[in-house]
């Protein structure tokens, strides 16, 4: 049963959440990377106005701006309202990546890497996640099967308490409470 949509911008994040998404709620999602911030609005108001299947659209705000964060999820949640019919729709903008939730946790990240990082560092570090993940772990394409490959289930859970991926944890026990409903 498929159910819920989850689209991404790439295939990186969908590999993040789907290793910090609890099993029991990631089995029915049908995950989907768009290659693109607008190709995964375009895909998700598409498979709302057409499939008629929920849909959560996680994508990076691209800046800590409040003011721009509002107006862009505003904005993404126009389109998305026309198309979905009442269909269930959420969107997630991680800010200002998705790779920030490799941050939740100070203590954590350093002992992954191996090294403390000073204020300023962990100042960089939340303002560019990607780029300081990059400059921490080298200009590697498996950064995150790295960071995953370096912590237990504990030190998962830790990670899933960061509040995006909480956000998406409860949006999609709704739609399982909601399913159980109807059925």
């Amino acid at each position: 049963m498929n159910l819920a949509y989850m689209i991404t911008e790439s295939d990186k994040d969908i590999e993040i959440l789907q290793r910090l998404l609890p099993q029991n709620l990631s089995q029915d999602i049908k995950f989907i990377a768009g290659e693109s911030s607008y190709r995964a609005r375009s895909l998700a108001s598409s498979l709302l106005a057409t499939r008629k299947t929920p849909v959560a659209l996680v994508l990076d705000a691209g800046t800590d701006n409040e003011s721009q964060i509002f107006e862009r999820h505003d904005l993404i949640n126009y389109v998305l309202n026309q198309a979905s019919s009442g269909i269930p729709y959420q969107i997630f903008l991680a800010i200002p990546q998705l790779e920030i939730v490799f941050l939740h946790d100070k203590s954590l990240i350093e002992k992954i890497a191996q090294r403390q990082f000073n204020d300023l560092e962990w100042q960089l570090a939340k303002s560019s996640p990607k780029e300081f993940l990059k400059t921490v772990f080298g200009n590697d394409e498996q950064i995150s099967a790295r960071i995953f490959d370096s912590i237990n289930d504990e030190e998962i859970k830790i990670l899933q308490q960061e509040p995006l991926i909480q956000e998406i944890i409860n949006f999609l026990s709704s739609l399982i409470t909601s399913s159980v409903a109807i059925n």
